[in-house]
C-alpha cells in the first residue's frame, strides 16, 4: 500500500511558486494599506479593503497552483477536500474548547500583574461575536489563510521534510508572511513585538499541523481551530489594559513544544496513513470525503 510519504512526494517548483505568490498576492495590498495609515501616499482606498484582499494570499496562492498542474480537476479535487468537515469530536473539542481556554484562561493571570478589567469593552465584543466569529472564519485568517498554508503547503512540507521541521518551517514563513502588519499604524500587530510574535505564532503552527493530521489531513478543523484562536485572542484584548504579550507567547510557545515533545517530533502525522491533502494526480482524499 502507497504511504503518505510515497505518494505525497512533492514537487518542489509547485510548493516555491505558492510561497512566492502568497506573499505577492499578500504584499502588493498590505504594504500600501501601511503606507497610506502613515500618511506617506493619499488615496481614497479604504485601508480595510487593502486588508481584506491582502489576507487572500494564501488561498489565491493555493488555488493557482492545485490548478498548474490538472486544471480544473486539481482545483476541483483541491477545494473538495478543502472543505471536508467530518472529524472526531474530540478533535473539534480541541480546536474550540481548548484554544479558546488557552487564550481567555490567561485573564486571571493578566489581572493579577497589573491589567485593568474592561467590562464595557467585553460586553460590546459579545455583543459582536456572531458576526465577528463569521467574518474571522472567512476572511480573518480562517479560510483565507488555512487553504493555503495547511491544505497546501503543510502536504508538501511533510512529504519532504519531518514533520517537527516542517511545522517549524511554515511557522517561521507564516510569521514572515505577516512582517508588513508591523508598520500599520491601524493593526493590533503595529506596537507589538515581532520576535516574540513569531515564537507565538510557531508554536501555534505547531498545534494547528497537529490538529491537521490527527484528523487526516482536516482544513476545516484547522480553520475553525484559528477562527476560535482570533476571536479569543480580541475578546482578551477588549477585556484587558493592556495586554501582556509574554503571557500569550509563553502558553503558546509551550502548547507547541508539548506537542513536538509529547509526539516525539511526529506531531500527529503516522507514516503508514494514506495521503492526504491535494498533492498529486493520485490521492487518498476521498477515502476520508
Amino acid at each position: 500500500m502507497k504511504t503518505h510519504l510515497d505518494t505525497a512526494r512533492p514537487q518542489s517548483h509547485r510548493l516555491v511558486a505558492f510561497l512566492v505568490l502568497a506573499f505577492v498576492l499578500t504584499w502588493m495590498w498590505w504594504i500600501p494599506a501601511g503606507l497610506i495609515e502613515q500618511g506617506i501616499i493619499a488615496t481614497g482606498i479604504p485601508t480595510m479593503a487593502l486588508l481584506m484582499l491582502g489576507g487572500l494570499g494564501p488561498m489565491a496562492a493555493a488555488l493557482v497552483c492545485s490548478s498548474s498542474a490538472l486544471g480544473g480537476q486539481g482545483t476541483r479535487r483541491f477545494l473538495r477536500n478543502a472543505f471536508r468537515w467530518r472529524a472526531p469530536r474530540r478533535i473539534y473539542f480541541l480546536a474550540t474548547v481548548l484554544i479558546a481556554v488557552s487564550v481567555l484562561g490567561t485573564i486571571p493571570l493578566q489581572l493579577a500583574i497589573g491589567a485593568e478589567w474592561d467590562s464595557a469593552g467585553l460586553l460590546t465584543s459579545m455583543f459582536a461575536l456572531v458576526p465577528t466569529f463569521v467574518f474571522t472564519f472567512v476572511l480573518g485568517g480562517g479560510i483565507d489563510e488555512e487553504f493555503g498554508w495547511r491544505a497546501f503547503a503543510l502536504p508538501r512540507l511533510q512529504a519532504s521534510s519531518p514533520p517537527w521541521s516542517a511545522n517549524l518551517i511554515l511557522g517561521v514563513v507564516w510569521s514572515l508572511w505577516h512582517l508588513p502588519l508591523w508598520w500599520n499604524p491601524a493593526v493590533a500587530q503595529y506596537d507589538s513585538n515581532y520576535p516574540m510574535y513569531i515564537v507565538s505564532t510557531t508554536g501555534f503552527s505547531f498545534v494547528l499541523g497537529w490538529l491537521y493530521n490527527s484528523s487526516q489531513g482536516n482544513t476545516m478543523v484547522v480553520v475553525v481551530a484559528h477562527t476560535v484562536a482570533n476571536v479569543s485572542y480580541g475578546l482578551q484584548a477588549t477585556a484587558l489594559d493592556p495586554v501582556f504579550q509574554w503571557i500569550d507567547v509563553v502558553v503558546m510557545g509551550s502548547a507547541g513544544l508539548a506537542i513536538v515533545i509529547a509526539t516525539r517530533g511526529k506531531i500527529g502525522l503516522r507514516p503508514t496513513e494514506p495521503a492526504f491533502g491535494e498533492i498529486g494526480a493520485t490521492s487518498g482524499t476521498d477515502r476520508h470525503a
